[in-house]
């Protein structure tokens, strides 16, 4: 939920509105999906309906307004948000149905607007960052007037017009002085950084743990560690709650390598510090260079070795196919991603997204291309609708092409991507492979290497989105290679673990397209039990809790490993999250049990070792897991 539109709803309950936060429970694909969506926002009698856009939803977006527009012609539409902002004119321009755009932070000039539009003859003209069509039928766009710049007078979100859950997002602060070129971020926020007091951020954070029990947060900011100062003191205030109070508080952040120290680090994990965030982007000094980055390459490892050794998860970006970029560029870079994955490092890489308004897009906006397959990080999947504007508005939704380089051809760029997005399902492993890697690959070029794997699977008929199959072969002939040398007894369980939690996690993706969830269904005798494919049960010879690195501060040996015969129940809970349960022989019975049968078939089967009523829990338990599903058809 975009934390703009939660602030701004604050504010309007301040003055006295009545505000609803809509948000659509499944993806949009065909018209009828936009149409009931519109249907059920105009079920609340709106006065004025706004939009917070982003590129990757920005043509759902416009549909579901197109709908609402036939069927309320007279509620005003408002949009807002990154996307719109950059694009202001241009969706006036093209989309009729659309009545304003509101241009940066709208933090003050929303409810100025919404006040505007309560008078008899508005004067549109007064509100900043407002774009309109004047009484002339011609797009006017007025001049944003600065940014908040105390963010601590701007009252906490209104997050009680959201679900509670389990985490929350806070925004603790906006702004990037930076310019990368690529990035629109800077721009959208008047590049102008700033971030809430500690003090503040504290505020909210005990206000989220006394009304809701949430200790854990996701720290809104692309770049929290640029000030020290204020770093130390929100560490410091962190600390003296746990140690006072004894709450302790987790959350997540996004910096850059050159913005952080070891000492910082090891304060913010002192302070509840899990996860941080960091874009590389490349791994070679030209591209840092070209691209405005300017990050120092080294130092990203020695980052890594360092949140690695304190316990603090490092998530690393890359990017490939920026403009001027040789296949030696692309060798840096896929190196980078491999010395950081191997280093305990969550890596991804994405084919170059040109954004609108950035300078990369304006120096190459006349080269883009279309083909279907998207070049954002976002996998979204789009209908037909969304294709056809995506392709009658290219500048509008340049986000959806792809720009064609000389180095590689489309399909190794995507291939590439996909394979290195897979690391990270098997970084404990090469953790323990990692100076046999090292060794093995040492001047050989890595882009070669990857395009000789990728040409593999093409003689092969096989679809390349399987990369987690070709991963698990390629390490497993890399471990046989290498048997003799390797000193840890548990790397085969471990390899195990991970292999199969990569499967599961690749099945559960087109398993959930193509088996929607059924949730209404009551489980009596008659109802059909069917398991899933997206959970397996492995036998281990080393109990895994003690032996895998990640969970065990990264030690490569550990003293007090446990040998004997385990079992796990492995789950795919989401497309990046397979659950781990340990398992007795009872519960190994009862799964390997499972079939598509009645619920009073499975009652019969198992029996001998459960009641009735015991398995009614159990199979209601195996649901939530997802391992079962109902159905009233055999």
């Amino acid at each position: 939920m975009p934390l703009g539109i939660l602030t701004i709803a604050a504010i309007l309950q301040q003055n006295g509105n009545d505000v609803i936060v809509y948000k659509p429970k499944q993806r949009l694909i065909n018209k009828k999906d936009f149409t009931k969506v519109a249907r059920d926002i105009l079920k609340s009698k709106p006065d004025i309906i706004g939009f917070s856009t982003w590129c990757i939803t920005y043509a759902a977006s416009l549909l579901v307004a197109q709908e609402i527009k036939k069927l309320a012609p007279n509620i005003p539409i408002i949009y807002g948000g990154p996307q719109a902002s950059i694009l202001a004119s241009e969706t006036l321009k093209n989309f009729s149905f659309i009545d304003f755009v509101l241009a940066g932070e709208a933090d003050n000039s929303f409810p100025q607007f919404v006040e505007e539009l309560e008078n008899k003859i508005p004067d549109f003209a007064k509100v900043p960052g407002l774009s309109f069509r004047n009484s002339s039928g011609i797009i006017q766009n007025n001049k944003i007037n600065g940014v908040v710049s105390n963010l601590d007078n701007l009252p906490t979100p209104a997050y009680n017009l959201v679900p509670k859950q389990k985490w929350l997002k806070l925004d603790v602060g906006r702004g990037c002085p930076f310019k990368c070129t690529y990035c629109s971020t800077n721009d959208f926020f008047s590049k102008k950084y700033r971030v809430k007091s500690a003090s503040r951020i504290i505020l909210e954070m005990t206000a989220a743990f006394e009304s809701q029990k949430i200790k854990t947060f996701g720290f809104a900011h692309d770049m929290f560690t640029l000030n020290k100062k204020f770093i130390h003191e929100l560490c410091k205030k962190l600390i003296d709650i746990k140690n006072n109070k004894g709450i302790e508080f987790n959350w997540t952040c996004s910096a850059r390598t050159d913005c952080v120290t070891e000492q910082m680090l090891i304060d913010m994990k002192d302070a509840g510090c899990k996860a941080i965030f960091f874009g590389i982007e490349s791994g070679s000094d030209k591209i840092q260079k070209s691209i405005e980055k300017y990050l120092d390459i080294p130092k990203a490892y020695l980052i890594a070795d360092i949140c690695r050794r304190i316990g603090i998860d490092m998530h690393t970006s890359f990017i490939l196919g920026f403009p001027n970029e040789t296949k030696n560029d692309i060798d840096k870079t896929l190196r980078s991603a491999l010395q950081l994955g191997v280093n305990g490092a969550f890596v991804q890489i994405s084919e170059l997204s040109l954004l609108p308004g950035t300078p990369i897009f304006k120096a190459n906006k006349n080269r883009l291309k279309f083909d279907g397959e998207f070049s954002n990080f976002s996998f979204v999947l789009c209908g037909n609708e969304e294709i056809e504007l995506i392709k009658n508005y290219p500048e509008i939704f340049s986000s959806f092409y792809y720009l064609p380089v000389q180095t590689l051809k489309r399909q190794e760029i995507i291939f590439i991507c996909h394979f290195i997005n897979k690391q990270s399902n098997f970084r404990n492993t090469l953790f323990l492979l990692s100076r046999f890697i090292n060794s093995d690959l040492g001047d050989s070029n890595l882009l070669q290497l990857l395009i000789k794997e990728y040409k593999l699977i093409i003689s092969e008929g096989r679809d390349q989105n399987t990369v987690a199959s070709h991963w698990i072969k390629i390490i497993n002939r890399f471990i046989n290679k290498n048997r003799d040398e390797i000193k840890n007894p548990f790397i085969d369980d471990i390899f195990t673990f991970e292999a199969f939690s990569s499967l599961l996690k690749t099945l559960l993706a087109s398993w959930q397209l193509i088996n929607p969830l059924i949730t209404n269904l009551k489980l009596s005798g008659d109802i059909i039990i069917k398991p899933t494919p997206v959970w397996k049960i492995i036998t281990t010879n080393y109990r895994l809790e003690k032996i895998v690195p990640s969970e065990n501060s990264w030690a490569v040996n550990k003293p007090r490993i446990r040998k004997g015969t385990y079992k796990y129940l492995l789950v795919a809970v989401t497309e990046t999250k397979c659950k781990r349960i340990r398992i007795n022989n009872r519960e190994e019975y009862l799964l390997q049990s499972l079939m598509k049968l009645s619920f009073a078939e499975y009652v019969k089967k198992v029996n001998t070792i459960q009641n009735k009523k015991e398995t009614l829990l159990w199979i209601k338990k195996m649901r939530r897991l997802g391992i079962v599903e109902f159905s009233k058809e055999k």
